[in-house]
C-alpha cells in the first residue's frame, strides 16, 4: 500500500515538473502555446507511463493478517483437525511406540489442539486448558524417559479430559466437503462426496 502511494506521488511530481504554470501559459504567444501544449502532453505521457508501470502493483494482494477472531466454529475445526491427529496416536501410546511421539508435527498437534480447542473465554475452557497442558508435559516426559506405562495411562487421561472420542466405526468413511467444517476433514476418514 505504501509503495502505491510513493509511486503515485512520484508520477504526480514528474507531471508537475514538466507542466508549465497557468500564468506562463496565459502570457505566451501562439507559438509558445504549442510548445506549452507539447510539454503538457509530455507530462501526461509520463503520468500514463507511471500508471501503466504501477498497474501490476495495484492488483497484487495485500499481505495476510490474522484478526485473531475466535468463534465456536474455529474451536470446532481445531478440535476435529488436531483431535483426530491425537486420536491416531492411541495405538502408539498403548504399545509404547515412542518414535511416533518424537515427531515435531505430533508435538505441534498437541500444542495446537490445546490452544485452539480452548480458545473461547469460558472458565471451564481455561481450567481444561491448564489440565491438558500438565498432561501434555507428562506425556512427553514419559516419552523422554521411555516409560511405556506412564505414557499409556497419561495419554488415556488426556483423551478423557479433552473429551476426544471417535464417532466412527473402524474402516468407516465419513462424508465431507471442501470447506473444512466436516468432522472428518483432514483426517484419514475424509471422503469427499461428489455427485
Amino acid at each position: 500500500m505504501m509503495f502505491k502511494i510513493i509511486v503515485s506521488l512520484a508520477v504526480l511530481a514528474i507531471s508537475m515538473a514538466f507542466a508549465p504554470s497557468a500564468r506562463t501559459i496565459m502570457k505566451t504567444s501562439s507559438l509558445q502555446m504549442s510548445s506549452a501544449q507539447s510539454q503538457i502532453s509530455k507530462a501526461f505521457g509520463i503520468a500514463a507511463m507511471g500508471i501503466a508501470l504501477a498497474g501490476p502493483i495495484t492488483i497484487m494482494p495485500n499481505s495476510a493478517s490474522a484478526d485473531g477472531a475466535v468463534s465456536a466454529s474455529t474451536v470446532y475445526r481445531s478440535r476435529n483437525n488436531y483431535g483426530a491427529k491425537i486420536m491416531a496416536l492411541k495405538g502408539a501410546a498403548d504399545s509404547g511406540d515412542f518414535s511416533k511421539f518424537e515427531e515435531k508435527k505430533i508435538v505441534n498437534a498437541f500444542d495446537l489442539f490445546i490452544s485452539g480447542s480452548n480458545a473461547l473465554k469460558s472458565t471451564a475452557m481455561k481450567e481444561t486448558k491448564k489440565v491438558e497442558l500438565v498432561l501434555e508435559a507428562k506425556i512427553f516426559n514419559a516419552v523422554k524417559a521411555k516409560d511405556a506405562a506412564t505414557l499409556k495411562s497419561t495419554f488415556a487421561e488426556f483423551i478423557k479430559v479433552a473429551d476426544l472420542k471417535s464417532d466412527y466405526k473402524p474402516g468407516e468413511l465419513g462424508q465431507t466437503d471442501g470447506s473444512g467444517n466436516s468432522p472428518t476433514w483432514g483426517t484419514d476418514r475424509q471422503y469427499i462426496y461428489q455427485r
